[in-house]
């Protein structure tokens, strides 16, 4: 097994965020946070220290759509937020999506995802932008590539496929109901992980020469633990990039970076 990182990217993103004097203020918005999105926001806020950055860290807990719209919108529009899911229970949360003003830096309004789901990278949300930057860095092209993802949400699987799709990549998603999934991910060139599901994927489900990309997070007795069960890879030929030094290492700064 060969462990990759994104150092390089992840000083690029530094650099240039060291360079930039911030005017504008990030909204961290949450509703009753679980363990994963208090670990997410306090990352947020360690960068924000970092590059001199005005945050508002907002955490909801009864209020009404509307009253959590009407306080968003009191912010100025160049000013920048983040709806840290899951938001609350995740119940409808259309008034949101049509009616925020400000900055959206996480592609969450429908018209954000209008332009991701078009090809747009710069308009992607924040862990699915980092994915393709990596896939770039790594790769002079994906076309061809046999890609499969493992989530099907609106942060990450829904808008990641699309964007790849426009590169030429062949995408097949996979749910919890999906038949043959290890023949499925055996078969692929690139398989990328994000269910929340601590050592859920064993090398049972993979072959020599694949890239396994682990976005998952369950934070569990203290810790943030990825979807792959690496030790099981060890005696494999197969490049992995892991969830500590990997995708998450790019989303904050990216999620900045959407500031400038």
């Amino acid at each position: 097994m060969k462990i990759l990182n994104t150092d390089e990217i992840k000083n690029s993103l530094i650099e240039k965020l060291g360079g930039h004097k911030f005017t504008n203020k990030l909204l961290l918005l949450s509703k009753n946070p679980t363990s994963e999105v208090l670990y997410y926001k306090k990352a947020i806020i360690k960068r924000c220290e970092q590059f001199d950055i005005e945050y508002v860290d907002c955490e909801f807990t009864k209020e009404s759509s509307e009253e959590i719209l009407a306080y968003i919108n009191s912010f100025d529009k160049e000013d920048g937020y983040i709806i840290l899911a899951p938001f609350g229970e995740g119940k409808d949360l259309t008034l949101l999506k049509d009616n925020i003003e400000i900055k959206d830096l996480d592609a969450f309004t429908y018209k954000a995802l209008g332009h991701a789901m078009d090809g747009s990278t710069e308009r992607l949300p924040q862990t699915s932008r980092a994915i393709v930057r990596f896939l770039e860095e790594k790769y002079s092209s994906l076309k061809g590539k046999h890609i499969v993802i493992s989530n099907k949400t609106t942060t990450i699987g829904k808008p990641l496929a699309m964007n790849l799709v426009t590169k030429y990549a062949t995408i097949t998603m996979i749910t919890r109901h999906t038949a043959d999934q290890k023949e499925l991910i055996k078969n692929a060139d690139i398989f990328i992980s994000a269910i929340g599901r601590a050592n859920f994927y064993d090398k049972s489900y993979f072959s020599e020469g694949m890239l396994v990309v682990d976005v998952g997070t369950t934070y569990l007795d203290g810790k943030i633990i990825g979807d792959v069960d690496y030790k099981s890879l060890e005696d494999m030929d197969i490049e992995v990039l892991t969830n500590k030094k990997g995708i998450g290492a790019l989303t904050t700064l990216m999620l900045l970076e959407s500031l400038i």
